[in-house]
C-alpha cells in the first residue's frame, strides 16, 4: 500500500466502515455500488487499488480482534493492545492482548450487560433507564455512565475509576461499594479479600477471617459496609456521616464495633430493630 494515492486509500477506508458490521462483511453491497461508477475496462488499475486498500483496512480489524457471532450474541477476543470497538448502545471499550468481552442478542434493549475477562476500559454512553453491568468471574459493576478500566481473572478482580460513580459488588461478601472517581478496587475471590484506596483513605474487607480495617474512612461508608457485613440496618445521623474513622476489627461482632465507634468519636450510630 505504500505506493497508492492517499485519495485511494482513504477511499477503501471509507468503503470498509459502511460495511463492515461486527457480525459481517456485506461485500456484495459494496460491489454493486462500486460498479455504478467504475467501468472494469477503463479503470482496472483503479478497482485493483481501491479494493486493495479495503481489503488491507479489513485484515487490520480482523487481525487486531476476532469475533465469534451465534444466535445467543456475540463475543471479542482481543490480539492486541489497544484495540478500540463501539458497543451496540455506543458505548466504547479499548481492550488489551487477550481480553475477552461477550454480550447477548437483548444488548441495549431490555438490558446492557457485558461480561469480560482480562483488562478493558469502558467510556459508558449514559442511559439511566437501562444501566450498564460488567459481570467478571468475581464481581459484578453496575454504571449509568462513566469512565473506568476493569482487569479481571477467574482469581482476581480490579476496577479503577476514572470519572463518574461506579457500584462494585464482590461476589463473597455481597457488599455493593459505591466508588468514585480516583477510587480503585481490589477484589481476590480466593481469600474473599477487598481492598478499597481512595485519596487519603482506605478499606479492607475480609470475608474468611471476618476482619475489618477502616484507615481515615467516612462514617457512611463505615456504616454501609458494617450493615452488609453483618446484615443488619444500621442508623447514623446525617451530620455524622462525613466524620472519619480509623480502626480495625477481627472477629468483632456488631454491638462492639457501634459500641467502639460511638465512644471514640461521640457519634449516635443506633442498630435498628
Amino acid at each position: 500500500m505504500e505506493n497508492q494515492p492517499q485519495h485511494n486509500i482513504d477511499e477503501g477506508i471509507r468503503f470498509v466502515v459502511r460495511y463492515y458490521k461486527p457480525n459481517s462483511f456485506d461485500s456484495r453491497k459494496g460491489w454493486r455500488r462500486i460498479q455504478k461508477h467504475i467501468a472494469p475496462e477503463r479503470n482496472l488499475r483503479k478497482m485493483q487499488v481501491f479494493y486493495g486498500a479495503a481489503a488491507a483496512v479489513a485484515l487490520l480489524l480482523v487481525v487486531s480482534v476476532f469475533y465469534f457471532t451465534s444466535s445467543t450474541g456475540t463475543k471479542w477476543v482481543a490480539k492486541a493492545d489497544n484495540v478500540s470497538y463501539v458497543l451496540p448502545d455506543s458505548s466504547r471499550i479499548e481492550m488489551q492482548q487477550g481480553a475477552q468481552l461477550k454480550y447477548d442478542k437483548s444488548f441495549g434493549k431490555s438490558e446492557r450487560r457485558v461480561s469480560m475477562l482480562g483488562e478493558i476500559s469502558f467510556a459508558v454512553a449514559r442511559n439511566e433507564s437501562l444501566p450498564f453491568v460488567v459481570s467478571t468471574p468475581g464481581a459484578e459493576i453496575q454504571v449509568l455512565g462513566t469512565e473506568f478500566t476493569v482487569q479481571a481473572d477467574n482469581a482476581e478482580t480490579r476496577l479503577s475509576v476514572v470519572s463518574g460513580k461506579v457500584q462494585f459488588t464482590p461476589e463473597s461478601p455481597v457488599i455493593p461499594l459505591l466508588c468514585s472517581a480516583g477510587m480503585t478496587v481490589h477484589y481476590t475471590s480466593g481469600t474473599e479479600i477487598v481492598k478499597v484506596v481512595s485519596s487519603g483513605s482506605s478499606m479492607e474487607i475480609n470475608g474468611k477471617d471476618s476482619s475489618l480495617v477502616f484507615n481515615n474512612t467516612q462514617l457512611k461508608e463505615v456504616a454501609l459496609v458494617l450493615s452488609h457485613f453483618y446484615n443488619v440496618p444500621i442508623e447514623l445521623p446525617g451530620d455524622e456521616s462525613t466524620l472519619t474513622f480509623t480502626s480495625s476489627f477481627t472477629q468483632k461482632n456488631i454491638i462492639e464495633i457501634v459500641d467502639i465507634i460511638n465512644l471514640t468519636l461521640d457519634t449516635h450510630i443506633k442498630i435498628e430493630k
